[in-house]
């Protein structure tokens, strides 16, 4: 059975995220929180737990260990139809200041219009 920690970096890698851009889907203050429990040296709190497994598209118990279930199926799919490149772009533009993620989804927000007319 897998660690915790083996869990996090395998669910994380899974989309192709860094440790700095989890902690900051998180609100985390600080990467080396995240990093920590990767490297089993701490453990999230439960509210943290549902956090992480919203995040990454998982039920708690799959999470923690205590299930392995089909949640994959919703995964797989999302991989069936997103090429690296786009997973590299998402992830991106939400490493990203907030005030220039704005920007540029108001930039493609206006494009979309555009494109409807």
């Amino acid at each position: 059975m897998s660690t915790l920690g083996e869990r996090l970096r395998r669910e994380r890698e899974k989309f192709g995220w860094s440790q700095v851009y989890v902690s900051k889907q998180l609100g985390l203050k600080r990467s080396s929180t995240y990093a920590n429990w990767e490297y089993d040296l701490r453990e999230p709190d439960l509210d943290m737990i549902n956090k992480l497994a919203t995040l990454f598209e998982i039920s708690p118990s799959e999470l923690t260990g205590f299930e392995e279930t089909e949640s994959n199926t919703i995964r797989e799919t999302r991989e069936q139809y997103l090429t690296e490149e786009t997973r590299k772009l998402a992830e991106d533009i939400n490493n990203l200041p907030d005030h220039k993620r704005k920007i540029l989804l108001d930039m493609l927000d206006a494009l979309k219009e555009e494109n409807k007319k």
